[in-house]
């Protein structure tokens, strides 16, 4: 059976723990602005690790701005 890296990492010593969540924090940082946002970004790479974190989080696209979706919708012209 095959140990997610979270696992094996809280076994390190503590200074190799901080490097892990500090990266982890790093990676969740970076996509406040994309579609997974902080949340899920930090618990993505907490759970398999920052650095395939980090390739989700290059791979992902941004977030829609609410601006551009009300954009999208036009407001229904009643005529008289």
């Amino acid at each position: 059976m095959v140990a997610l890296p979270l696992v094996m990492v809280l076994s390190y010593p503590l200074n190799v723990k901080m490097i892990y969540f500090a990266g982890c924090l790093l990676v969740a940082l970076c996509g406040i602005r994309r579609r997974m946002g902080f949340w899920g970004y930090l618990f993505f790479s907490m759970i398999f690790s920052p650095i395939l974190g980090l390739i989700v989080l290059l791979v992902s696209g941004k977030k829609r701005s609410s601006k551009k979706k009300r954009e999208k919708v036009k407001p229904l012209s009643v005529e008289k």
